[in-house]
């Protein structure tokens, strides 16, 4: 085929053009993913549409009920730079809330959304039905539109270490809560253990429980007969704004499952890139390398996933 074109394009150079670009347009549609980013606002959300838009081979799209500044700014006590635009550019930022059906499946259609980075979710509330509205409700509905698009191949969705943090309730793992540095590494819980929400609080139980429910709805639907879409449940450790962990604010319960955003970026990057070969359903953990890490992110190996950066515990 290839030596066939080859001699017509010698013999008729009327067609060099044409052919040219014919080829690297088709390239182009191959290679070119449309990345929708849910809760585009946030502080994870903003790492990764500001990462994704430098690769050529990704169209990144975002939405979220405001364009003001992530919640970690008051959870974690910054003072919010002055100022600070959108990331992304306006036509492809949408104000948009996660429970809006209507507008929500015009995006995805009308901008023939391949990949979902879903992040969109309630952090901090009183009200434990709030994250029920926002977290589980919105999540349904997203899955419910995006499986029924056929330009949607994957889905990631942002579930949370904590969905396991009530293990830090027992020896020796409680060590880590008080700050006492263990005598021996420490059993990992791996994603075969079940979810043990804390709780210790009501609102990070309402928020541990919501991703318990987010990972089990992607479950279901990765199962539901004629679904082709694939569902990748990201287990984030701690990701913050400073991106290191030397503020008190946070225990050693905290620090051993610690995210940089370099590291975080590249787990999204070895998805994308290992999107063929991905099970319909796989749920990871995601971390640095840190010191006493009792979470099992060993499994990312299999994605080429090799943390970069730790925390460790004498430093």
């Amino acid at each position: 085929w290839l030596r066939y074109d080859w001699l017509l394009i010698v013999n008729s150079s009327c067609y060099v053009s044409l052919f040219f670009l014919f080829y690297f347009y088709k390239i182009k549609i191959i290679m070119v993913k449309n990345i929708l980013i849910t809760g585009a606002s946030g502080l994870i959300g903003g790492i990764l549409a500001e990462h994704l838009s430098k690769n050529p081979n990704y169209d990144v799209y975002g939405t979220d009920k405001h364009i003001g500044l992530s919640v970690h700014y008051q959870i974690e006590k910054i003072k919010a730079p002055e100022g600070q635009q959108p990331i992304l550019p306006p036509k492809k930022f949408y104000i948009c809330d996660i429970t809006d059906k209507d507008q929500l499946s015009r995006i995805i259609r009308n901008n023939r959304i391949n990949i979902i980075i879903h992040l969109a979710a309630v952090l901090v509330d009183d009200s434990p039905a709030y994250f029920t509205h926002i977290n589980c409700d919105g999540t349904k509905i997203l899955f419910d539109i995006a499986t029924k698009e056929d330009s949607v191949e994957m889905i990631i969705y942002a579930s949370s270490a904590r969905v396991v943090f009530g293990y830090l309730d027992n020896e020796p793992y409680s060590l880590l809560v008080k700050n006492i540095k263990p005598t021996e590494t420490l059993k990992r819980i791996t994603i075969d253990d079940p979810p043990m929400p804390s709780h210790t609080n009501a609102c990070d139980e309402a928020y541990s429980n919501s991703k318990v429910y987010g990972e089990e709805l992607a479950r279901q639907y990765s199962s539901m007969d004629g679904t082709n879409v694939k569902f990748i449940c990201a287990r984030f450790g701690l990701i913050n704004l400073p991106d290191s962990i030397v503020s008190d604010l946070y225990d050693w319960s905290e620090k051993t499952v610690w995210c940089s955003h370099r590291d975080l970026c590249q787990f999204i990057d070895r998805v994308l890139e290992n999107q063929l070969i991905l099970k319909k359903f796989q749920i990871y953990f995601v971390c640095s390398n840190n010191d006493f890490c009792w979470i099992d992110i060993d499994p990312g190996k299999d994605l080429n996933y090799i943390p970069q950066d730790s925390a460790k515990w004498d430093s």
